[in-house]
């Protein structure tokens, strides 16, 4: 009999066995409902591949999906939900642990509240971003802001990389971001308002890489990347598509 998840995740790897195993853990120990975890890899020579086969022996939910489709966090994550089960989704960093927290409420908001596209923040009331770039968190700051006041976007935090979608709703959305980072988390933001989805956003902690690995970030490729995104949802979104006027969230998250 065919296995029935919840919840399908999605985890783009390279060389993060360390990471890895503390995600797995933490996800097995948190949730309580059926999931698939989908550890998405591009080499074979990628030393996630040993960390995933030998949890593998412990957790049968774990699945090995090769991306032979080209390099790139948002190649992986295609190949990903080309191979889900689930009519859910989440994306995240396999070094993102604590927006684990977050997942039952984010599922909440899809189940419950009927929303399409559910994105983390770490900018609303309750969020944070502890660690990794000083210069990127800034700018990632600054840009949110900016971009919310010129187009009208309702997420607090388009760039952020953890989302939760329903999959009838990711097919709608075409992925055409280059390579470069986690630009494709963005796009999706943008394109998800633009097709009238039903947005929702959790507020979280976002702490950068505390396990093995290291980052990928490179201030150059990223700046071009996302502000290739930013222009092109700034022509778009701010004339075409004001109708949603705010983003759902779950009530004990907003200010009394």
């Amino acid at each position: 009999m065919k296995d029935s998840y919840k919840l399908s995740i999605i985890l783009p790897v390279f060389n993060e066995k360390d990471s890895l195993r503390i995600m797995v853990k933490i996800l097995e120990a948190t949730l309580d409902f059926p999931n698939e975890i989908l550890v998405v890899y591009d080499d074979a020579m990628d030393n996630s591949i040993d960390a995933a086969k030998e949890m593998q022996k412990i957790f049968s939910n774990i699945k090995l999906v090769h991306n032979n489709t080209g390099r790139g966090v948002q190649n992986a994550v295609k190949k990903g939900i080309e191979a889900s089960t689930s009519d859910i989704i989440l994306i995240t960093a396999v070094d993102e642990v604590f927006p684990i927290m977050a997942i039952k409420d984010m599922l909440e908001l899809i189940e419950e509240q009927g929303c399409d596209f559910v994105s983390g923040t770490r900018y609303a009331l309750g969020g944070k971003r502890l660690g990794g770039s000083f210069v990127g968190g800034l700018l990632s700051r600054v840009a949110n802001r900016i971009f919310r006041l010129i187009t009208g976007l309702v997420l607090t935090d388009a760039t952020t990389g953890i989302k939760m979608i329903r999959k009838s709703a990711i097919k709608r959305l075409v992925i055409e971001s280059n390579p470069v980072g986690w630009a494709f988390a963005f796009e999706l933001s943008i394109k998800a308002q633009l097709e009238g989805m039903k947005l929702g956003e959790i507020p979280l902690t976002s702490i950068d890489r505390l396990f093995g690995g290291s980052s990928t970030f490179r201030l150059g490729s990223w700046l071009k990347e996302y502000l290739r995104w930013f222009w092109w949802g700034v022509r778009r979104v701010s004339r075409f598509n004001r109708k949603q006027k705010r983003v759902v969230t779950l009530q004990k998250y907003l200010s009394s």
